[in-house]
This record gives structure tokens, C-alpha cells and sequence, in this order.
């Protein structure tokens, strides 16, 4: 987990924490008409800003002119071909704003954030407004159901909270965001659609968490189905390779939004059980499975 930190001209300090890996930026903007945009992606993307390429996440350009701009990230991954993504934002003088995109084969299966601060009137209180597609979605702040998206509060207290949005059909997200004083903290969120015949290992919370539902016993028997054993495929092996934290994270479920299980490091070998995405399923302990990035990893026999 990382921290972005932004000083504008006026030494106001705005810093966002996601839970997926973001480039560390700090230091104050140049000059006062200029703004600030970081681009992070998983897998690895080719930036196209109004149709020029100007390089390869993660990236940050402190020295972009304000104004509306159209963002283009054309995915690099050699294990399948993933949908790219592009749309218009508008930068805004003195203030960061930052892209994550999460890749898959098909749209609905993609996910991604943007944020941005906004100055308001209101100098003594800092704002939220949350934007998702799906329409619709459960927003908890700090572990309590503030309502559904799009949704708008127009005072919500200065520092670091915890965002969850969670729909019915499509994969949770989490992040953590620091809200300002003086600004209204924007985040237009995309949830992954829940691929269909996906087994979706739901972890138990460790920060804050939607409250337990209770439930109501029905007469009604319940058929469950009970996956195979995941087999082992035949011979094959996953090195993992020199990574910039020097470890690599297991995940419970093949995305940057799952839960940590444990940590692998450089030059170890585990078992490869099953690809997908840009992931790969090992066995990292006995009786134990889990994901890790197909990018810090090299199929052996």
C-alpha cells in the first residue's frame, strides 16, 4: 500500500491511498496553472494522450496543461489479449489526478478508478462524491452504509477513510482515500462484472466491514456444488522473479483488490496449478492455493 502526496502553490497537501500499487509523487507543482496526472494499470499499459503516445505505466506528468483531455491505455500482456480503455478527463490547475485500470479480456470484466480533488466554497469542511457504473451501488464509509451511487456528501470529516463499493453480480473494491478541507474528493469507480462459473472466496475483513446480514432459515434445500480438486498441471512450475519490494503477494482470488494470503520471494518455485489474466494459481504451501501477478513470474518445468 502506497501514498500519493500533492502539495498545490497554497501548500494545501492532499495525499490517496489505494489498495493496489500506486507510483509514490510528492513535491509541489510548478506553477500555478498547471496540473498533475498519474496513470497506473495492471498490466502494464501504453499511454496515448489526444492520440500521442508519451510512454508506459506507471507515469506521472506534473507539467499538464489544465483542460479536457482524452486518455488512451492499450494493455500489454503476452499471455492473452485484454480490452484497452479510453475516455476524457479534465485536468484541473494545482490538483492530482490519478487513473488505476485493472485489465481483463472483456470490458465487463475490467475495473478501474479515477480521482480528483475539486476546489469548493466551503473552505472549512471537506466533501465526497462517489460515481460507479454499475448505477446503483452500495457505498460504505468506514465500515457504515452511507447509501447508494451516484452519491454526494457535502460534509464528510478531514483525513483518511475507507471506501467499499459492493453490487450484486460484480467483484467488491476497496481504497482508502484522504479527504481535505476545502475540496470535494471525487472518485468515478468501474466494478468488474463476476465472470460466470467463477468461485469467489469471500475473506474474512480485517479493517472495517459491511455489518453482518442476519438471515432467515428456509425449509427450502440448498444444493451446493463442490468444485474439483485443483490438479497440479503436469511438469510446470512458476519462478518468481526480482520484483521492486523484493517479494511478491498471494492473493485469495485473482485480482489487486483480493485479500493478501502470504508472500513468495525472487528465485523460489511453486507449483502452477492454473492461468488466468495475468495470473497464475500456485500451490505456495501445503494444502494452501492462491494467485500471484503473471509479471513477476516465469513458467518453468
Amino acid at each position: 500500500m502506497k501514498k500519493v502526496l500533492l502539495r498545490s502553490t497554497k501548500l494545501c497537501l492532499l495525499t490517496i491511498t489505494l489498495f493496489f500499487p500506486l507510483f509514490f509523487f510528492s513535491g509541489c507543482l510548478p506553477k500555478k496553472q498547471t496540473a498533475a496526472l498519474q496513470v497506473n494499470s495492471f498490466p502494464s499499459a501504453s499511454i496515448f494522450i489526444n492520440g500521442k503516445n508519451v510512454g508506459k505505466t506507471p507515469f506521472v506528468d506534473r507539467e499538464m496543461n489544465p483542460g479536457e483531455i482524452t486518455l488512451k491505455l492499450i494493455p500489454e500482456s503476452t499471455i492473452s489479449a485484454l480490452t484497452s480503455w479510453e475516455g476524457k478527463l479534465t485536468l484541473v490547475s494545482g490538483v492530482l489526478t490519478v487513473v488505476n485500470r485493472e485489465f481483463a479480456e472483456q470490458e465487463e470484466n475490467s475495473s478501474g478508478d479515477i480521482l480528483a480533488l475539486e476546489p469548493i466554497r466551503d473552505k472549512k469542511n471537506a466533501s465526497l462524491a462517489v460515481v460507479s457504473t454499475p448505477d446503483g451501488v452500495t457505498v460504505m464509509i468506514d465500515g457504515e452504509n452511507r447509501g447508494f451511487s451516484p452519491l454526494v456528501l457535502e460534509k464528510i470529516n478531514e483525513g483518511e477513510h475507507q471506501i467499499t463499493l459492493s453490487y450484486s453480480g460484480y467483484k467488491e473494491r476497496t481504497l482508502k482515500a484522504k479527504a481535505v478541507n476545502g475540496f470535494k474528493l471525487i472518485l468515478n469507480s468501474k466494478l468488474a462484472k463476476e465472470s460466470e462459473g467463477e468461485i469467489v472466496v469471500t475473506p474474512t475483513p480485517t479493517l472495517t466491514s459491511q455489518p453482518t446480514k442476519k438471515t432467515t432459515p428456509t425449509v427450502t434445500p440448498k444444493i451446493t456444488l463442490t468444485p474439483k480438486p485443483t490438479v497440479a498441471i503436469s511438469g510446470a512450475y512458476v519462478e518468481i522473479q526480482e520484483t521492486p519490494t523484493g517479494w511478491l503477494r498471494v492473493r485469495m482470488s485473482p485480482s489487486l483488490s483480493a485479500t493478501e494470503a502470504a508472500k513468495v520471494y525472487p528465485k523460489e518455485k511453486y507449483p502452477l496449478l492454473e492461468e488466468k489474466s495475468g495470473w497464475y494459481k500456485i500451490t505456495y504451501e501445503e494444502g494452501k492455493q492462491g494467485w500471484i501477478s503473471a509479471q513477476y513470474a516465469k513458467k518453468t518445468q
